[in-house]
């Protein structure tokens, strides 16, 4: 069954992949929506069902104890794109949870996405999971474990300010009334122009940002940091939109495996599953920005980063980026390929097969 299903969601792929690649040119809402993935769950569990499921799991991860959560028989769990029993990673490892959540939840898929600040072992990290949900039952967990990066200043000091503290943005978790939301496919084809932008990135390919952008990963805001004195600015220091229109992140090669795993229509909320390669081609030593600028790499090994990336989408287009990512060995592929697929002109380019079913 599970090789006939993703058959039909990749035989429905084409067309629409090619609609993600366009210009998105106005803001005014859609009545249309996008088709449902036959791999997603079902919907029979409205907002408050899902998020109620979301504070379970945590709890029986707390508790090292599956049985505190509605598991459903064959239900499949990976973390950091590697398949575990459960309960094994950090379902044996997790020692506290925080106040901070950040809820994607979308009850037409049967789906909910959800960032939580957690400890392992006492150490603090952030995690980021997806749920699939079938008739009440989890189905798939997905999630990615990483530590709090940038707990200490670069030189050591002193710690880092707490960027995330106990509640996400206010942009991500207002309600939008329904005369000004974006369908589910508007919204899906403005996060594709994100990762096509910043597909070998030579500031020809701008994406849809609101002037309002903001963009955190792993806790740590990575646009619009003021210049640290002594220092040179770079792309943290500028926009979303002038870091992308210099030039800068030439080295993310093939951003591949694109999916939109959940979309939260009322909040106009996308989360994604990405994998951003570097090196895959020729390697890249340095590269010269739009302002005559030389950037140097200093990483120049092959490698991968699997990343989950939420966007909250505006009138005027992507207003913020919340990212959590970690480092996986070169060319990893995810062990899921539920929900919605976007296209990577390079991963088509390569032959590069996004997915291992």
């Amino acid at each position: 069954m599970k090789t006939r299903l993703n058959h039909r969601v990749r035989a429905a792929m084409p067309a629409l992949a090619a609609a993600t690649l366009g210009w998105l040119a106005t803001a005014a809402p859609a009545q249309t929506s996008a088709p449902l993935p036959p791999n997603v769950g079902s919907s029979d569990c409205d907002r408050a069902c899902l998020q109620g499921l979301a504070e379970q799991y945590l709890s029986a991860l707390l508790a090292h104890d599956p049985g505190k959560v509605p598991l459903a028989r064959n239900v499949r769990y990976s973390e950091n794109s590697v398949p575990l029993p459960i309960p094994d990673g950090f379902w044996k490892n997790a020692t506290g949870v925080k106040a901070y959540r950040l809820y994607i939840a979308d009850p037409d898929w049967g789906t909910i996405g959800f960032y939580a600040r957690m400890l392992e072992n006492g150490s603090p990290v952030i995690v980021s999971t997806r749920l699939r949900v079938y008739e009440r039952q989890i189905t798939e967990i997905e999630a990615i474990v990483t530590s709090e990066r940038w707990r200490q200043d670069p030189a050591g000091a002193a710690p880092a300010p707490d960027y995330l503290g106990d509640r996400p943005r206010a942009e991500f978790t207002q309600v939008v009334p329904a005369a000004q939301r974006r369908s589910r496919e508007e919204l899906m084809k403005i996060v594709n122009t994100y990762f096509t932008g910043i597909e070998n990135n030579a500031g020809e390919k701008p994406p849809l940002f609101s002037s309002h952008c903001q963009r955190v990963e792993n806790g740590r805001p990575t646009s619009n940091v003021p210049v640290a004195p002594g220092k040179e600015p770079g792309g943290i220091n500028m926009s979303c939109a002038a870091d992308l229109a210099m030039g800068y992140h030439r080295n993310d090669n093939r951003i591949r495996s694109r999916r939109v795993m959940a979309v939260d229509v009322e909040h106009q909320v996308v989360m994604t599953s990405v994998y951003f390669d570097h090196e895959n081609d020729a390697p890249i030593r340095s590269y010269t920005l739009k302002d005559g600028k030389t950037v140097t790499l200093t990483e120049t090994s092959p490698s991968t980063l699997q990343a989950h990336e939420t966007f909250s989408i505006d009138k005027e287009g992507v207003s913020q980026v919340e990212a959590v990512f970690t480092s996986v060995t070169y060319g990893t592929r995810p062990y899921f390929d539920t929900g919605f697929h976007m296209s990577s002109a390079q991963s088509i380019k390569d032959g590069f097969d996004d997915y291992q079913h």
